[in-house]
């Protein structure tokens, strides 16, 4: 696998912002099974086109989570939001991974729920988005290619709304009763001590590349 370049930023407000950055509207192909034979006609897609497709899918898992989330709290306040993050979000997610064929999760090295812990290249992406923001850089989204003729983009989310720090931020910011109710649901949080502009975690999205 080879990572190609970064393209764009996302903001977890729903706010992507993009840049073009070096040979990012260059063509590249995907990487095929040597041995097993490739398709005659497997599409090549650039850079830009992977990107776009991958900020879409988050925009739209993003936009479902958030109008759930807005609903939970409008209801109860924040302690009626962390059900539904425990109960809906991977269902959600996993509606518009289905409507758009690809694979889809949110992944970060602080995960309140241990499914969510980040690995290996998702991991070291992390690490390197975390640096470049605490160089005063943007992180932007990083496209790779697999063998299995994929496409794999990961894409930052950062801390950017104070309402997240309502179940994110540090213990003094979180009130008691969302404290319980965190602490009842994922007794192995690590979710906690953000502030705006921290590097939340990433998107993983998975695109498919050959017709």
């Amino acid at each position: 696998m080879r990572i190609i370049n970064e393209v764009n930023s996302f903001d977890p407000t729903g706010s992507l912002l993009l840049e073009k950055r070096g040979e990012s509207d260059d063509f590249f192909a995907v990487l095929l099974l040597a041995a097993c034979g490739k398709p005659e006609n497997a599409r090549r897609i650039t850079q830009q086109q992977a990107v776009e497709s991958a900020r879409e899918a988050a925009q739209d898992a993003f936009n479902s989570l958030s109008t759930e989330l807005a609903a939970a709290i409008a209801e109860g306040g924040p302690v009626h939001a962390i059900p539904v993050c425990s109960s809906k979000a991977g269902g959600l997610i996993q509606q518009v991974a289905d409507r758009r064929q690809i694979k889809l999760i949110r992944l970060t090295d602080k995960p309140r729920n241990p499914k969510h812990l980040a690995k290996d290249a998702d991991a070291r992406a992390i690490d390197l988005f975390r640096t470049t923001l605490g160089q005063g850089g943007k992180p932007t989204p990083m496209v790779e290619s697999s063998a299995d003729q994929s496409l794999v983009v990961r894409i930052p989310i950062t801390v950017s709304a104070p309402l997240c720090l309502q179940c994110h931020g540090r213990e003094s910011e979180v009130s008691p009763e969302t404290l319980a109710a965190i602490r009842q649901l994922y007794p192995d949080d690590k979710a906690l001590g953000y502030q705006l502009g921290d590097l939340r975690g990433i998107w993983r999205i998975r695109l498919p590349v050959a017709d």
